[in-house]
């Protein structure tokens, strides 16, 4: 499996046995998020965001997002998060966000 960073515009195939060496794997227990979709991406509290695409790393699936309102660290680190700097967070990194949670 090629170890580069690949940008996707729809979701490739993948599998979610994590010992997989021949396809993309996805970690996490729940179906890839939609484009669209608002996720919380737990890793370092970054909170709320807009799922804006996909990409793989590393044999790992991953989805491109548009944190809503990041820890200013992480805009100090990263620059101002916008679909022309997007943030990629693994399955494992992320949960959904149910629709009883309002959006910001």
């Amino acid at each position: 499996m090629n170890n580069d960073f690949h940008r996707h515009e729809t979701v490739p195939p993948y599998t979610r046995n994590l010992a997989a060496t021949d396809q993309l794997k996805w970690s996490a227990e729940f179906e890839v998020p939609a484009i669209g979709a608002d996720i919380l991406i737990r890793i370092n509290s970054i909170g709320r965001a807009k799922v804006v695409g996909y990409a793989a790393q590393d044999g790992y699936l991953g989805v491109m997002t548009v944190p809503y309102s990041p820890p200013a660290w992480w805009v100090r680190q990263n620059g101002p998060p916008s679909l022309k700097n997007p943030a990629l967070a693994f399955g494992a990194e992320i949960c959904p966000v149910t629709s009883k949670e309002k959006t910001p």
